[in-house]
């Protein structure tokens, strides 16, 4: 046997990593071609039921999937159906969340170092419902313990209206800086409800929903055709790229165009958080011919077509909505937008609402009064005040003229709010004929479906003449101004009962004017009258009423008119829905002249045509002249405006 010869170290170093290398090329090309056939053998697999255990475990809740699918490819393509996810008990359906089928395709190169690039992505048969049970309970929270990082959530405890409002700058988003880029997308045949604790649904229905882009650096488009609640909406976004989009503290531009029915609107400007539609600021512009849209939209009906056109500063942040800077017109109605919020209540409590809003002219009548009616008289508004306002209101509304029922205001300005049981009128403010009122009070809820007005109102500068031309008054013996303090408080179901119904306590006071000499010549029974007739006024320093009145009908007990010439004592009762007064009047004899008798005149009959004689000189009469004692009946506020009055302590005495 002949004698090996052995190798140098060397060499046999050289040998074995030869070796290793060989095995090592080997194991490799065999995990290669191992991957390589686990790879292309997976789209044969259905992970439906891996996915299923994993999504049950991570959300705490059933999750069934009939079909995954992975194809690989420089395109991975991803396809599901029959996806189900469980609603919580006491759920008014099994599922909260069903998809027909969904498939897309993701670059591979983009899932080893993103953004994420998708393409193809179609779904079908997407259903979502939101809601709350009827303990309130949410269905949309999951108990996410099997997702790492992530603590399960609880529902959040009740807390109070925030005291100072978000702005939208303030919105912090969710970090978009992974977005993916989707090139192309479409939805079809899908929706999402959300229903309220009380069982109220909303539905939006999203029939196709498109969203079409080149690149991760070109514009977005999105096309949504819908409906809402059962009205169609369409929409068209145009937005800005998907580079933009991973910016995340910097507002995202977009374009919406939007409409449903008759109604046409835009939004042009920003949002902080795209992605949840919040942070919003930018203007806006609504148009619709009728409203109906819009108020199908609200779930709310209307008993006419109302026109709008309105146009302003929009912002949404949180639950902080408001307008800004708004113009436009209601039913041909000029009006500007100080301002309008809305401010969402928490769990629990109803939303607020702040307006400052300023018409033109505002004609009461086009809203209230029937559709075509032809007699403006007829206008009424019902008195309909809740125990549990949704939402609270504090708002302020001023027109250069208002027009309601028959009447015609200017300089109108109110201040109001409506909190829980109540409508309060903080001030009303409104010239009339060239007087000038102002008011407070408050609409309270009462039984039996009516509401219980009370309120202070003070009138200044009435001109007699104007005013009783303006009821139908014959002419009347006495010019100037009045002023006029008085209470008024009533228990109706509408604004025209109100003034038909209400109970009224008030003094009326004249500190300049005129009285026609013939009056005190009459009232007093002068003699000389026989022989002349006085021509011209007198002065009048003073003149205090105190009226009172219970559904129309009331009286004015004490009268007193001071003038140079004599003092007239006075005394009315009158019926406004017959039209119908009764005036008696007569001079203190004190003050008047050696030839004056003091038989008393009496004036009554309707307003448009009175009888005119001596008034029968009764005990009752004197009496009634004489009720000093009615002064100190009246409520304060109108006691003290008739104090200020000089014919006060003349009565009083």
């Amino acid at each position: 046997m002949p004698e090996q010869t052995e190798l140098p170290p060397t060499q046999q170093k050289r040998n074995l990593r030869f070796w290793f290398l060989c095995a090592g090329g080997g194991l490799c090309a065999v995990a290669a071609a191992s991957a390589v056939a686990g790879w292309m053998a997976v789209s044969h697999v259905n992970l439906g039921p891996f996915v299923s255990r994993r999504a049950t475990a991570m959300l705490g809740r059933p999750v069934s999937v009939e079909t995954v699918s992975i194809t690989p490819g420089r395109w991975v393509k991803l396809a599901l159906s029959g996806v189900k996810v469980a609603n919580i008990p006491g759920g008014s359906q099994p599922d909260m969340v069903q998809v027909g089928k969904l498939e897309a395709e993701v670059k591979l190169s983009s899932l080893l170092h993103g953004p994420m690039l998708v393409r193809h992505v179609a779904g079908e048969g997407i259903h979502v419902l939101v809601e709350r049970t009827p303990d309130r309970q949410p269905n949309w929270r999951f108990d996410t313990h099997g997702l790492p990082g992530v603590q399960s959530e609880k529902p959040p405890a009740p807390r109070p209206a925030p005291a100072a409002i978000t702005l939208p700058s303030l919105v912090v988003p969710d970090d978009r800086s992974a977005y993916p880029t989707a090139l192309d997308v479409v939805f079809r045949n899908s929706d999402v409800t959300y229903r309220t604790a009380h069982g109220s649904s909303f539905r939006t229905t999203l029939n196709t929903v498109t969203l079409q882009t080149q690149s991760a650096t070109t514009p977005v488009k999105l096309v949504v055709d819908g409906a809402y609640n059962g009205q169609p909406v369409q929409l068209t976004v145009n937005m800005q790229s998907f580079d933009a989009l991973r910016h995340t503290h910097t507002p995202y531009g977009m374009v919406v165009q939007g409409q449903s029915g008759d109604l046409k609107f835009t939004f042009d400007g920003t949002a902080t958080d795209p992605v949840n539609a919040d942070g919003l600021s930018g203007k806006i512009t609504a148009n619709t011919p009728t409203s109906r849209p819009l108020m199908t939209i609200a779930g709310m009906a209307l008993p006419q077509d109302i026109p709008l056109h309105m146009e302003g500063q929009f912002t949404h942040a949180g639950n902080f909505w408001s307008l800004t800077q708004g113009k436009g017109t209601v039913k041909n109605n000029a009006l500007s937008i100080t301002l309008a919020e809305l401010d969402e209540g928490t769990r629990g409590q109803p939303d607020r609402v702040k307006a400052d809003i300023a018409f033109d002219h505002l004609n009461l009548n086009d809203f209230l009064g029937k559709e075509g009616a032809s007699n403006p008289a007829s206008t009424d508004m019902v008195l309909d005040v809740s125990q549990n306002p949704d939402p609270l209101i504090d708002a302020h509304l001023s027109a250069k003229g208002v027009t309601y029922n028959i009447y015609h205001f200017s300089d109108v300005s109110l201040t109001a709010a409506v909190t829980p049981g109540v409508m309060a009128v903080k001030n009303l403010s409104l010239a009339y004929l060239g007087a000038t009122m102002t008011a407070s009070g408050q609409i309270a809820a009462a039984d039996q479906g009516k509401a219980h007005v009370q309120g202070a109102v003070a009138l200044t500068k009435v001109d007699i003449d104007r005013f009783r031309r303006a009821l139908g008054f014959q002419a009347v013996p006495l010019q100037g101004q009045v002023d006029m303090q008085m209470t008024a408080s009533a228990t109706q179901h509408t604004v025209n009962a109100v003034v038909q119904q209400a109970d009224i306590a008030a003094a009326v006071a004249m500190t300049n004017g005129a009285l026609d000499r013939k009056i005190i010549r009459a009232a007093s029974a002068d003699l000389r009258m026989l022989f002349h007739t006085p021509q011209g006024t007198t002065p009048v320093s003073c003149l205090l009423g105190v009226v009172s009145s219970h559904g129309g009908v009331g009286q004015a007990v004490p009268l007193r008119i001071k003038t140079a010439e004599g003092t007239l004592s006075a005394n009315a009762r009158f019926d406004l829905n017959r039209r119908w007064f009764d005036l008696t009047f007569g001079s203190q004899g004190k003050t008047t002249g050696r030839f004056a008798l003091d038989i008393p005149v009496q004036v009554s009959g309707s307003f448009s045509n009175p009888h005119i004689g001596l008034a029968r000189w009764s005990a009752d009469g004197r009496a009634m002249l004489a009720q000093s004692e009615r002064l100190n009946a009246l409520p304060a506020g109108v006691k003290q405006f008739a104090q200020r009055n000089a014919c006060y302590r003349a009565i009083a005495q």
